[in-house]
């Protein structure tokens, strides 16, 4: 009875001061003003819809997230492709975006091994710049790897190509990459083409960020008052930040900053 929950909601103003903050907002309910002692941003990030590889021009090619939903549907197309490509840090760790979306590479391990699963004669490969399947993940790599989910490395400078070829009386998805290994180009011919599309922020965190005077990070997400001592709060008193607004994470990351940043609120609630 204590939670109050407003969806399709917007914030038309926010003011005041640790202990004592007012916000308006306006929902389908109206304009209401919140009067709260703390304030949690946990606005979550986007996918980064990719403008390379023929991605929204060949309905064979998806971003990760698409193909892992394709999966756990069980859609013909998935299960009756023969061969899958995947295709690392794509639209990050580069010139204007250059961190790491982190997420990605497990990610795209895991699809690998459901699509494994589903019929271990299908041939996937993983087309990445480095492997961070960091932590106890790095299990999943191996197998992946002793399942024969073919990994190829390419360099930033010389990124996969991507085009439709004439081939047989069809319309082939080719994928052609150089080997960094055998130092030669290999054409991959591919029923599906997933992208590991950057993780970035969300549409709101400059509005939001000004509302509650908030800094971002050179990345476009909240930043946090200090990394090792303060990881949860931010520079203004009694906001505090949780999940991929502060930054790309895993789930179980995620809802343990969330537990922390809970932790750091009822501390000042405690209070008078």
């Amino acid at each position: 009875p204590l939670v109050n929950v407003y969806t399709d909601t917007t914030i038309t103003e926010a003011t005041g001061y640790v202990g004592n903050f007012v916000t308006r907002v306006n929902s389908e309910r109206g304009v209401k003003e919140i009067k709260h002692g703390a304030t949690v941003i946990a606005t979550g990030a986007e996918e980064y819809k990719p403008a390379e590889y023929l991605y929204g021009k060949d309905d064979r090619v998806l971003t990760s997230l698409e193909l892992e939903e394709r999966i756990a549907k069980g859609e013909s197309s998935v299960t009756n492709a023969q061969s899958v490509v995947m295709i690392q840090c794509v639209g990050c760790r580069q010139k204007d975006r250059n961190y790491c979306a982190r997420v990605c590479c497990s990610q795209s391990v895991k699809n690998a091994l459901k699509l494994k699963e589903m019929n271990p004669e299908k041939a996937v490969y993983i087309i990445y710049r480095d492997m961070r399947t960091y932590g106890f993940r790095e299990d999943y790599y191996r197998e992946a790897a002793d399942k024969e989910v073919k990994f190829i490395r390419y360099e930033p400078e010389d990124k996969p190509l991507v085009e439709v070829v004439e081939a047989g009386g069809k319309r082939v998805l080719r994928v052609t990459v150089t080997d960094f290994i055998l130092g030669k180009k290999i054409a991959l011919d591919t029923d599906l083409l997933a992208l590991a599309a950057a993780v970035i922020p969300s549409a709101t965190a400059d509005e939001v960020s000004q509302l509650f005077k908030v800094p971002l990070s050179p990345d476009g997400f909240f930043k946090e008052a200090h990394v090792k001592l303060r990881p949860v709060d931010t520079t203004t008193d009694g906001v505090f930040l949780c999940g991929m607004a502060h930054y790309p994470k895993h789930i179980s990351e995620a809802v343990s900053q969330a537990y922390g940043a809970a932790g750091r609120a009822v501390t000042l609630l405690s209070h008078d």
